[in-house]
């Protein structure tokens, strides 16, 4: 993974998911957390490392919760199916645990390595570590959204990409928008990262760049009001 796909992934993800220290129900009615973290099942909120809010009624604001105190707010928030179609504001005020900063940050750090690991062990990701950085970020962007699992399920669109046929996978990269209208500018930034990594190849750019949320123009593109 190119350097600045590494450094950069939060701050490109984050106006898609949000930043929610606190444990809420996705659209899907899954446990999340932080930038669109799935802590569900219970075992993967366990591990975390919650802690006290700094709220009213609170006395151990700060401190480190436990797993009971953690598995009991978990089945809280599961266990009201209306919250789904609430957002993550509404378990906001229900709450009583939360993430630090850092917490959040090594958890999308863990949770990207893993995405990583896992696709480039797929054959038509196999050269990876040798795409443009908006290339790599794109298809980090598909896993993210649909898990690891997903990316490999768009046969057209992974065989574009194992022929470096960025043009080809910016057509076809399109995730489902049906009852998830979360997704749709997601969509958009993936295609013009395939887009800017076929023109980045074209031009014979700097790969190590992330071009987001610029855009790159093929060398053979006139823009409007350029000589001819």
């Amino acid at each position: 993974m190119q350097l600045i796909v590494k450094t950069r992934f939060r701050e490109f993800n984050e106006p898609f998911e949000g930043a929610v220290p606190w444990m809420y129900q996705d659209i899907k009615g899954l446990i999340t957390v932080g930038v669109g973290n799935l802590i569900d099942p219970v075992s993967a909120a366990t591990v975390l490392p919650f802690q006290w809010k700094n709220k009213p009624g609170l006395k151990n604001a700060g401190l480190p919760a436990g797993k009971t105190d953690i598995e009991a707010e978990w089945k809280k928030i599961k266990g009201d199916p209306t919250l789904a179609q609430k957002g993550h504001r509404a378990c906001e005020s229900i709450t009583n645990l939360e993430l630090s900063d850092p917490a959040i940050d090594a958890l999308i750090a863990s949770r990207l390595q893993q995405n990583e690991a896992y696709l480039v062990k797929q054959t038509p990701f196999k050269g990876f570590d040798q795409w443009p950085a908006d290339a790599q970020m794109a298809l980090l962007s598909m896993a993210w959204a649909m898990g690891p699992g997903g990316p490999p399920q768009f046969k057209t669109m992974a065989a574009a990409c194992q022929k470096l046929d960025f043009d080809g996978a910016s057509v076809n990269c399109r995730i489902d928008e049906t009852g998830n209208p979360g997704v749709v500018p997601r969509n958009k930034a993936d295609k013009l990262l395939f887009e800017n990594a076929a023109a980045v190849v074209a031009a014979k750019l700097d790969y190590s760049v992330l071009y987001y949320p610029g855009i790159v123009f093929k060398p053979d593109v006139i823009t409007a009001g350029s000589n001819p």
